[in-house]
């Protein structure tokens, strides 16, 4: 099971997603991939983003360097699968990336 973390790329500025909808462009162009990784286990987003709100490096390997901010915040996005989970203030809610 792959497993990514996309980090918003404007710090400063709320995202707006509406109808938990965002499209597959937007994603790639509001957000940085951090990190990636390859999982044998099943995990669910919540145990993700407590690994990334808790260490400097989850599950021991380094994030990468090209990043807006160094803990993961409200607005960044978990990809499990083919499923997508957005940061919200307190744990994730799911969401739906639309493909163009």
């Amino acid at each position: 099971m792959k497993v990514r973390v996309f980090f918003f790329k404007e710090p400063e500025v709320e995202i707006i997603i509406k109808n938990n909808k965002i499209s597959n462009q937007a994603l790639f162009t509001l957000y940085d991939l951090v990190w990636e990784s390859e999982f044998k286990n099943i995990l669910n987003p919540g145990k993700i983003w407590l690994k990334f709100k808790e260490y400097d490096t989850p599950f021991g390997i380094p994030l990468r360097v090209k990043r807006s901010h160094n803990k993961i915040e409200l607005g960044d996005i978990i990809q499990i699968a083919d499923d997508y989970y957005i940061v919200d203030t307190v744990g994730v809610r799911k969401i739906i990336i639309i493909k163009n």
